[in-house]
């Protein structure tokens, strides 16, 4: 199943919203708990009036605390029409004055300490404020507290929370299409980057490069890795369109003369001279036309990077070259050229692809037996030096003049030479590729005597032990 592209508007937006919803949690969290301690700060400050109030007004007559209050005085005592208001006086186990059935705390308060506590009187969530108060002309201490229903501070910490909340959700929804306008207008240099793309590729032929002038600097990587990815495409495509013209042109010459001669064949008695040379040169068109096709898929192979059949192993390059000497006897023999081989006994071993100096020496000796002259020899020959193993390959045939012998590596590029019929001008580039492959070297020099090509491969050889 093909996953669905993601946004990159909507992951950014996402990355600054979710913080920006935690945060907003947080200050919930932290708002409610200020509102909270905020009310109950303010009530209490009415309720420890309350208690200071009534402490103040205690006394003692005849060895009992009285409270001397007016009963006016308890009105000023409630501060809203909605709360109630409680209060007991106790001395020690005594009760003076008061609701009796308001609830002692737990631990006697230190004395004229205030303290505050929630509890439940009369099925009604109340707080209270206590303080124990020590009538100083006489040894009584006298506990008192104020009670008061939580209904009129609950509902200011109510209005103050959803004073809040409202205010938290403005600020989130328009700190939410904020951050997605300015997602967009962030990311619009992205759009523009993209239409440039594409009046790029609209056109035909190379694709010019996407000019880095006016990128923003977070993008810049991205536009030069395309711009490598697009020379590298480019010179891909340069190389196929001239690959395929080399090629279809390479291709004709033999095709043509195949057509020719046949017609010609047609045209003549058989056996006759005539019929024998136009035989000979359909021979001759048919084995340039195979070589040339066997050239044309190694050097595919090497284009798309397949040439490596195989892991590199450590081969034996004497009886490598040996063996592909020996293979080239009747294509020798045949041209009436004597091929030699000279190396030492022991194998003199290097980390290789087998395949790739296979493919190197038999282009190598090929090409210095077709080139010779009849009569000539060719001579392959391995040694080796303490860092590096050398193949080479030597005939005495008409040579590579030295201001050519740069350029014979190049694709289809052939020497002119009368009567040749055979070269297509890839064996050498081939040569140049694989010895590239296999991390060396290969040049070309006069050949003994100033007569001849030699042609010098250097591979690094393996060390011994």
């Amino acid at each position: 199943m093909r996953r669905r592209a993601r946004s990159l508007r909507i992951r950014v937006a996402a990355f600054l919203m979710v913080p920006m919803a935690a945060l907003a949690v947080l200050l919930g969290i932290g708002g409610t708990w200020f509102i909270g301690a905020f009310a109950t700060s303010a009530y209490d400050r009415g309720l420890a009036g309350a208690v200071l109030i009534i402490a103040e007004r205690l006394s003692v007559q005849e060895d009992q605390v009285v409270l001397d209050m007016p009963s006016a005085a308890f009105g000023l005592l409630s501060n809203t029409q909605r709360d109630n208001i409680y209060y007991s006086v106790t001395d020690g186990r005594t009760f003076v004055t008061g609701y009796p059935d308001l609830p002692p705390p737990e631990r006697m308060p230190p004395p004229e300490t205030l303290v505050f506590r929630n509890a439940v009187f009369r099925d009604q969530r109340v707080r209270i404020g206590a303080m124990l108060k020590p009538v100083y002309i006489s040894r009584h201490a006298a506990l008192v507290q104020v009670a008061e229903t939580t209904h009129d501070r609950d509902r200011l910490a109510r209005r103050m929370l959803l004073a809040l909340t409202a205010l938290g959700a403005t600020l989130a929804g328009v700190g939410s299409l904020l951050i997605w306008f300015a997602v967009r207008m962030g990311l619009s240099p992205l759009d523009d980057l993209r239409r440039e793309i594409e009046h790029r590729f609209h056109g035909a032929g190379a694709v010019p490069a996407v000019p880095v002038a006016g990128v923003p600097r977070e993008a810049l990587p991205l536009v030069e890795a395309l711009n490598e990815l697009l020379s590298q495409l480019n010179h891909a495509m340069t190389v196929l369109r001239r690959f395929t013209a080399e090629a279809s042109h390479q291709l004709r010459t033999p095709v043509a003369i195949l057509k020719t001669h046949l017609r010609l064949l047609d045209r003549q008695p058989p056996e006759s001279e005539e019929w024998r040379s136009s035989r000979a040169d359909i021979d001759g068109a048919v084995d340039r036309l195979d070589r040339l096709i066997a050239q044309l898929l190694t050097l595919l192979v090497l284009e798309e990077g397949g040439a490596r059949r195989g892991g590199a192993a450590e081969t034996d390059i004497v009886a490598l070259a040996r063996d592909t000497a020996l293979g080239l006897v009747p294509v020798a023999r045949r041209r009436r050229v004597a091929l030699s081989f000279d190396g030492p006994e022991a194998p003199v071993t290097v980390l290789a692809e087998p395949f790739l100096v296979e493919e190197v020496l038999r282009n190598l000796i090929d090409n210095a037996i077709r080139y010779n002259r009849p009569g000539g020899s060719v001579r392959v020959l391995v040694s080796r030096t303490d860092a590096a193993c050398t193949i080479d390959v030597e005939d005495d045939g008409p040579g590579i003049p030295e201001d050519q012998r740069g350029r014979v590596f190049e694709r289809f590029h052939r020497l002119e030479r009368s009567g040749d019929l055979v070269g297509s001008g890839l064996g050498l580039s081939i040569v140049q590729a694989f010895v590239a492959r296999l991390g060396g070297t290969v040049t070309l020099h006069e050949g003994a005597g100033g007569r001849g090509l030699r042609a010098r491969i250097g591979l690094p050889a393996r060390s011994e032990g």
